[in-house]
């Protein structure tokens, strides 16, 4: 995953709470006796902001939320339990410090393990109870597995980068300048961390049973849309990682449960078109261009036939009929009647109509009304009744007064 996080951090959304941080920084500054109230505010909607950037990312959602996502009115709430967290913790460590300097090393150190879980709790259930569980929070580190103690160490090496960038770079700044700059680069990091603990939702929601189990329709039909999404975003950000093989897995896995899903199939095909697979395209493309073409999506299919080189083998007339007329309406003349010839080898009881699309693309774009002319004399023979009859005629007549005239 790498870089993501960071370059998830100065998107529009958090770039503006961070310059916000920063000026805020210099207000306290200066404010005197309302320097409290401007801190408390700030740290209020840097917490709820990264509390939804959490949310956020582990439905799915990829882009930053809009910096006015913070602006809900659970600023304040949230920034009460995170406090009431703390004292929580504090009120627990004080009790323990009876019991010798080791107890208390542990119990700071559990703390600290314990402390994204609590976070990502927060941010999900909103539920100050369930953020300060310990059995909920061991459970929690317990089902994701490794990859939360892969989390934990992440984020704490992260949160000590600002300290680390200000004990580089103070003595080289003004003394007006330090304020917005560890303010600037913590919000910064602090972003970074909410990311990843968001994505660690998103890659384990299943298994953390974050949502509930469906009891009607409509709650079925959400936790689907949610999988989905999550199988799409999951993929997204492995792409934009170029780890394309887990990113072809996490979409293999999708279209297990969802074969049918119009976005999962465009996403398999276009990591297919990404990475040259030319045997899979060959062998699985006219499989999911028949399906595009299935759900009435037969302009996706030409776009992605046509970005297909070389050109997926489509052996179903139907298909090769629906793709044509698409490429005919596009003046792609040439592949649209390399799609339609010889489909009266098919047996394909739209024949009458695919021929008369050849003739048709003979005419407009080839320049081959003899073709044309003999197509036109098949349909009128192999389909005497044909309801296209009257098509039929009107392009007899335009090729005739075409051969009068010439």
């Amino acid at each position: 995953m790498g870089l993501f996080y960071f370059h998830y951090a100065l998107k529009p959304g958090p770039l503006i709470v961070i310059a916000l941080a920063a000026g805020a920084s210099l207000l306290i500054s200066e404010l005197g006796l309302l320097a409290i109230v401007a801190l408390v505010a700030i740290i209020a909607l840097v917490s709820r902001y990264n509390l939804l950037v959490i949310e956020r990312l582990a439905s799915g959602e990829l882009e930053a939320p809009a910096f006015t996502g913070a602006l809900d009115g659970n600023s304040a709430p949230l920034l009460l339990k995170v406090v009431g967290m703390i004292l929580v913790a504090g009120f627990v460590g004080f009790k323990l410090l009876p019991f010798g300097v080791g107890v208390f090393a542990v119990y700071v150190f559990i703390l600290s393990v314990l402390a994204p879980a609590a976070m990502i709790v927060l941010a999900l259930e909103h539920s100050l109870r369930a953020a300060i569980n310990p059995l909920k929070l061991l459970q929690f580190t317990l089902i994701i597995g490794w990859p939360y103690w892969l989390l934990w160490l992440t984020t704490s090496a992260i949160s000590a980068a600002p300290n680390l960038l200000l004990g580089v770079v103070a003595a080289k700044l003004p003394d007006w300048a330090i304020g917005p700059v560890v303010a600037a680069t913590t919000t910064y990091f602090y972003t970074v961390t909410s990311a990843m603990m968001g994505y660690i939702c998103l890659s384990r929601q299943q298994k953390l049973g974050i949502v509930a189990e469906p009891d009607e329709d409509s709650a079925y039909m959400e936790e689907e849309q949610f999988n989905r999404a999550r199988a799409l975003a999951e993929a997204q950000v492995l792409m934009r990682e170029s780890d394309f093989k887990a990113a072809r897995q996490a979409l293999v896995d999708g279209l297990r449960r969802y074969p049918n899903d119009e976005a999962l199939n465009e996403r398999y095909y276009r990591l297919l078109l990404a990475t040259q697979d030319t045997k899979a395209l060959q062998e699985l493309g006219p499989h999911i261009l028949e399906k595009f073409v299935l759900f009435n999506r037969s302009h996706k299919a030409a776009e992605l036939y046509l970005a297909t080189k070389p050109a997926p083998p489509i052996k179903k007339p139907e298909i090769r009929h629906a793709l044509a007329q698409i490429l005919y309406q596009q003046h792609k003349h040439q592949l649209a009647a390399q799609l339609l010839i010889n489909l009266h080898k098919e047996n394909y009881p739209q024949l009458d109509a695919a021929y008369l699309l050849l003739a048709q693309v003979y005419m407009d774009g080839l320049n081959r009304e003899d073709l044309a002319g003999k197509l036109l004399q098949f349909i009128k023979q192999k389909f005497p009744d044909s309801p296209l009859s009257s098509q039929v005629d009107s392009l007899w007549k335009v090729l005739n007064s075409a051969e009068d005239i010439s």
